[in-house]
């Protein structure tokens, strides 16, 4: 059931003389609502929807009729629409008209979907009805509504608007989907006709093909073994296109991969065209063919590499490959869009090739390569938007392969307060005036711990992807008052506050797994920013929703607070007391695990939390930091306790694993990937293997950056280890933290933390600190005789000022 937020409001518009039709006067109407008696089950689905509403909205009764008298709203392909001038064969599949004639309404629209969203937008535009998340709608009381003149037809700018998050499950999501002209046509594997009323959607882009495609047309498994030359010359070696990401790329000037990828495409779209028929929906009209989701690893024949000098880079190549496949296919199947992503190396557009008139290039946000939180017209964006303006200049049909709406990346469980309003809503517009007619977004919410008003940005996102240059400002104050109520106006100023520090004081950019050094993230700020949660909080009934949507917001705020309590604490006491904030952080993360599905947060299989004690684990810490015995006695401002809650999976990689014998209940080891990778100077490099790391001899130290063997301070053969495969301290001796420095375990620094927000650098003497890192070692490469399987764990390194 739909939780329900009521604006109590006498009219959302004022009733005046010029008000051409009274759609309801004190609860009572004289309207009836007439649809076709051929109306599609869209269309008769809209009509259950707009009589739904208008007797939320006004308490009178709407009847559903085919014929009518009087006052009428005539919903869908209805005669009266045709008898005045609607031709309803030349409206898009999406496109709506709405008009006033006479006393009666026209709503109308194209098939399958325009008059669904003619009803949708008449709702939100003329009677106020607001759909803000999947529990949470604006729905006026009005039982006198007047509306004015209206002539209008209109469409969604962009014909894909595909914000993909699993947010949400189906049964209650595509509810939410739909009335804000939106839809996902796949939900966990069951189709749109499962939950969207039947021949509503069919799929715009063929499930015969999907993004990092290469594999599909021209296989490694198939054709690697006896021709080798198809796949991707790196480094005087051919390599194969596998399924999924890797690891190498197609040969693309090689006439047989354009035969194979031909002949393949060709096959799609009648097996496509053969099932859209039998279901009565129109078949796809994008074919991805996408490079590997591998960086380095595009053909380095001479033939291929002769087109990406002559071109500037690797899209040279691709654009050359999709013009001769999208040539081949044209004069059969005009219509079909044959699809390609700028993404990585090909991000930018060749110097003189042109991608043809039926090939869509999707280009790719990478975040690696900007500040996610600001838009790309900023400066600090300048390459990216230099990729996206040299696309619009030069391809007809573009579109937005992937937007990453997230500022840190796929792989932050640091709960860094930040919002992307603003980056959201001015790149919008500018993907709209570069001519971009597609949108996807892989939005990585669901992987993403930090961001705040999520629900804003996917409200914001699905309105802008409609009208990219509606009004912004007015949109956000829409959703803050129904989503926030009473609360709205200090939620407001927390977000203008929050964005103020932002913008003056931090930047994104490459900072990914370091997020304390954002430097807006002091004392002032969340004094200032739970000043502002309390005056929210003070405003609404604490069992309301508003109350649960206000502390998912606070959750992310006092998470940061939390985490960087020891190292903020070192400038001085908090004036927070740390038992409050840890009892309302766990709240927050159960309204916040009510709310969205959270990779970070739900339990399930592929979480951080998989076995249910994430929550457990980090109060234990946030309570006790566990400190040795050894330095118990120590002032807190002489020890630096760096625990897993400060550990990185980016740099290096290494994996989060629950161990109730490590401190905090959590560790972390190395990963061994078995994947050819092309090494970041050149040249093709496969990871040490992890038979091979254990066979060599343990040792510790100190790098800045990637080298990571500047100082190696300590190293210790494998037999002379502990021999009860239990977590021990040990001793790397004095070091002095720089700008970068991380502690490291494990040859080629598999194991480590960067420890670098000691260094003081008005105090070089205060840069001195005695190292300690704890380390677990299990198997026959450590202990004898043991039959566990080899393996290093690390649970924490220590950092302890020495006596003065």
């Amino acid at each position: 059931m739909t939780r329900t937020l009521l604006f109590l409001l006498a009219f959302v518009l004022p009733a005046t003389a010029d008000a051409q039709l009274e759609l309801a006067r004190d609860g009572a109407t004289g309207y009836q609502i007439v649809q076709s008696a051929e109306a599609t089950e869209p269309e008769k689905f809209a009509t259950g929807e707009l009589a739904l509403f208008l007797e939320r909205v006004t308490g009178a009764d709407f009847p559903i009729v085919t014929t009518a008298e009087g006052k009428r709203i005539h919903v869908g392909w209805t005669e009266f629409a045709k008898e005045n001038g609607i031709d309803f064969e030349t409206l898009g599949e999406e496109e709506w008209v709405i008009r006033t004639v006479g006393d009666d309404l026209i709503l109308t629209g194209g098939r399958p979907r325009g008059t669904m969203y003619a009803v949708y937008e008449f709702l939100e535009d003329f009677v106020g009805c607001h759909w803000l998340d999947r529990r949470t709608e604006v729905i006026p009381t009005t039982p006198t509504l007047q509306i004015p003149a209206i002539d209008v037809r209109d469409k969604p700018h962009f014909w894909q608007r595909q914000l993909h998050s699993p947010t949400g499950s189906p049964d209650d999501h595509w509810l939410f989907l739909v009335r804000n002209k939106n839809f996902r046509y796949d939900f966990g594997g069951r189709a749109a006709d499962a939950f969207f009323p039947k021949g509503a959607f069919s799929r715009v882009a063929s499930p015969r093909t999907s993004i990092h495609s290469f594999s599909t047309f021209v296989s490694g498994e198939e054709w690697f073994e006896t021709h080798p030359e198809y796949f991707s010359l790196v480094n005087g070696k051919r390599v194969p296109a596998l399924t999924g990401a890797g690891p190498g790329q197609l040969c693309l000037t090689h006439p047989d991969v354009l035969r194979l990828t031909i002949a393949k495409l060709r096959g799609f779209i009648e097996a496509d065209r053969a099932e859209a028929g039998a279901a009565g929906v129109a078949p796809p009209k994008a074919y991805w063919i996408t490079q590997n989701d591998v960086y380095r690893a595009h053909c380095e024949c001479d033939d291929c590499q002769a087109i990406a000098t002559r071109e500037g880079g690797e899209s040279g190549p691709l654009i050359a490959f999709l013009n001769a496949v999208a040539e081949d296919i044209a004069e059969d199947y005009p219509e079909v869009l044959v699809g390609t992503l700028a993404y990585n190396l090909t991000s930018t557009p060749p110097k003189h090739l042109r991608p043809r008139d039926n090939v869509l290039v999707g280009w790719c946000d990478v975040y690696s390569k900007v500040d996610g939180i600001r838009p790309l017209e900023d400066p600090l964006n300048a390459e990216n938007y230099a990729e996206i303006t040299g696309w619009g200049k030069v391809a007809p049909r573009l579109a937005i392969g992937d937007d990453y709406w997230t500022a840190l990346g796929f792989y932050k469980y640091f709960p860094t307060p930040y919002a992307m309003i603003d980056c959201v809503a001015k790149d919008i517009r500018l993907f709209a005036d570069q001519g971009a007619e597609s949108f996807f977004c892989e939005t990585a919410d669901y992987m993403d711990a930090a961001q705040q008003f999520i629900p804003l940005k996917f409200w914001l996102g699905y309105q802008l992807l409609v009208d990219p240059h509606q009004p912004v400002e007015p949109l956000i104050e829409t959703f803050m008052g129904g989503y926030f109520g009473r609360a709205a106006e200090p939620m407001r100023e927390y977000l203008r506050y929050q964005r103020e520090r932002i913008n003056a004081d931090a930047q994104f950019k490459k900072l990914r797994d370091e997020p304390h050094k954002l430097g807006y993230l002091d004392r002032e700020f969340f004094e200032t920013s739970q000043a502002l949660f309390d005056r929210a909080e003070a405003a609404v009934d604490p069992d309301s929703a508003e109350a649960g949507h206000i502390a998912v917001e606070r959750f992310t705020l006092d998470g940061a607070l939390l985490y960087l309590w020891p190292w903020l604490e070192r400038k001085g006491a908090l004036p927070f007391d740390r038992e409050t904030v840890i009892r309302r952080y766990e709240r927050g993360w159960k309204a916040l695990v009510g709310s969205r599905y959270s990779r970070i947060y739900t339990q399930d299989k592929n979480s951080f939390n998989a076995d249910g004690k994430m929550l457990e684990r980090m109060l234990g810490l946030f309570r006790d930091p566990q400190l040795p015995e050894q330095f118990r006695d120590r002032a807190p401002v002489d020890v630096a306790d760096f625990n897993w809650l400060t550990f990185s999976q980016i740099a290096p990689r290494q994996v989060f694993v629950p161990d109730p014998e490590a401190v905090g209940g959590m560790t972390v080891t190395f990963t061994v990937r078995d994947r050819i990778q092309r090494a970041e100077e050149g040249g093709t490099a496969a990871e040490t293997s992890a038979a091979e790391q254990h066979r060599k001899p343990l040792v510790f130290g100190t790098g800045i950056g990637r080298r990571l063997d500047d100082k190696v301070t300590l190293e210790i053969a494998p037999e002379e280890t502990p021999q009860d495969g239990k977590y021990h301290l040990y001793s790397l001796g004095r070091i002095t933290v720089q700008e970068g420095t991380m502690v490291w375990a494990l040859e080629g620094g598999r194991l480590g933390v960067n420890v670098d927000r000691l260094h003081d650098p008005d105090d070089p003497a205060g840069n001195e600190w005695d190292a300690w890192i704890s380390l677990k070692l299990q198997g026959p490469a450590y202990v004898k005789g043991s039959t566990q399987a080899n393996g290093a764990w690390m649970d924490r390194v220590l950092l302890v000022r020495p006596s003065r």
